[in-house]
């Protein structure tokens, strides 16, 4: 199931819910309220009458010393009672009284007037909620009870029950609907919040994934908020730039797997359906006598067979790049540069062209894979001497070592040999590639595997090259 249709299935209960229960919790609290406001107004109001129209009364009999006399005191108090029977325009409640002196309650004409407080106490006085009620006939009332001692009066001022019912259903409604619609509302937000906080950035990331799974890395995945997506996003964006680059590397390391199986299987087969010729004749040339051609033709067997055999050493350095598995150790780049120096003059005449190792170090030792060095030289000094230029007097190779601005190793090896021409200087580090094949019969392999090393090794290698020598410039970062 989607997401969207999970959360609309679990919220939408909530706001068909919220309403009815926000109403009902609302509407408990103003009942609540309400009956407490109408009980102080209608103190308020009992108190009001009582002020204006029985104590003014009674002050007035005190002032005329009529209060003794009970003529003039009922009389007083028949005005009262037909006040009593009025009705206000802006109060729908109105008064009981209980005369004790007679025993007799005083309500609207026609209805409890002169029954007795026990015929009425048989009614009803209750409390509910809280609240002082008094059952009258089949009516309900707030009341609130005051004595007026002179007249020997209980003033009961009282409200109908159902206009305070009323009034509450027409608030409870009103609260009911005024929470749907904050509810709703709520709702709609959260929605559109919830659109464009979540739904739109897992679309987004839900259609990256399926892009990536299918390698279609084309598109980016930018999502600037929640702070928690843009993060997210930024490391899926990371991913994808990161496997776009190494599906582009594997790619090309396929092409240069072709053309290392091509010109590899090409260039074992040549001294190999050569040595195949050169043996039939060697044959034939016994069975002729001839011992001088079948001699020579011996040695160019033998010649063949050791171009095979440098072909293929080169091949095994190549592969091997990938393959070191030398720990990081400390070593004296003095005697690196010593064994290097042996091996060159075992291969080489050394006498015919200068070889020179400079060190120029602090801390002449190096933490590393002493192999990746050793061949990174080796492979670049045979270089400088496999193409020396005959014109010049003297050929040399200066090997420098020494210390670069920026806590690292710079490695520079200097010839003054024939020189890379310009129109090749893009193929350098291609596999195969042999720049002046009439002055050496090698694999074509040197450069690739160092450069290989380089990049093992986390280093940058740059040339300068001309008609009067070569510079080859590598940096290489220390390892702590």
């Amino acid at each position: 199931m989607k997401l969207k249709y999970l959360l609309f299935i679990i919220f939408f209960p909530l706001m068909v819910l919220g309403p009815a229960a926000v109403g009902f919790i609302a509407y408990q609290f103003i009942e609540q309220t309400t009956f407490e406001k109408l009980t102080l107004l209608n103190d308020m109001h009992t108190t009001d009458f009582i002020g204006l129209h029985v104590e003014s009364r009674n002050q007035t009999l005190i002032k005329n010393k009529l209060d003794g006399y009970p003529s003039y005191v009922n009389a007083y108090k028949k005005e009262v009672l037909l006040e009593v029977k009025q009705s206000y325009e802006h109060y729908d409640g109105s008064f009981l009284i209980f005369d004790k002196t007679l025993d007799k309650w005083f309500y609207k004409e026609g209805y409890l007037k002169g029954e007795s407080k026990m015929h009425l106490s048989a009614i009803g006085f209750d409390t509910l909620d809280g609240v002082n009620v008094v059952k009258i006939g089949a009516e309900q009332y707030i009341y609130s009870k005051h004595v007026f001692s002179p007249w020997e009066w209980e003033i009961y001022g009282i409200y109908p029950l159902s206009k305070a019912s009323g009034l509450l259903y027409e608030i409870g409604f009103a609260v009911f609907w005024v929470c749907a619609f904050i509810l709703m509302l709520l709702f709609v937000i959260t929605s559109f919040i919830y659109r464009y906080l979540f739904l739109n950035p897992l679309t987004k990331i839900t259609q990256f994934s399926e892009n990536v799974s299918m390698l279609k890395l084309d598109n980016k995945l930018v999502i600037e908020s929640p702070t928690e997506f843009a993060v997210l996003s930024h490391s899926l964006e990371t991913m994808r730039v990161k496997l776009n680059d190494n599906i582009e590397k594997i790619e090309a390391a396929n092409e240069d797997l072709s053309e290392f199986s091509y010109r590899t299987s090409h260039d074992l087969k040549s001294p190999l359906t050569a040595s195949k010729q050169l043996a039939k004749y060697v044959l034939e040339d016994i069975k002729s006598g001839n011992l001088q051609e079948a001699t020579s033709s011996v040695e160019r067997i033998f010649n063949q067979m050791s171009k095979l055999e440098s072909l293929v050493d080169d091949v095994l350095s190549l592969t091997r790049v990938d393959l070191v598995t030398e720990r990081d150790e400390f070593f004296d780049v003095h005697d690196l540069l010593s064994e290097v120096k042996a091996k060159i003059d075992t291969f080489f005449h050394t006498e015919e062209c200068v070889l020179t190792m400079k060190v120029d170090m602090g801390y002449p030792k190096i933490f590393g894979q002493r192999v990746r060095y050793k061949q990174i030289i080796e492979n670049l000094v045979s270089n400088s001497f496999k193409y020396k230029d005959a014109a010049k007097k003297q050929c040399f190779v200066t090997v420098t070592l020494k210390d670069n601005d920026h806590d690292g190793i710079m490695l520079e090896v200097e010839d003054n040999g024939v020189g890379i021409p310009k129109t090749y200087h893009h193929e350098v580090y291609d596999m195969f590639k042999r720049f002046h094949p009439q002055l050496s019969s090698g694999s074509g392999l040197g450069l690739a595997i160092v450069k290989k090393h380089v990049d093992k090794l986390k280093g940058y290698i740059n040339f300068d090259t001309s008609d009067q020598g070569t510079r080859f410039t590598i940096q290489i970062k220390r390892n702590k």
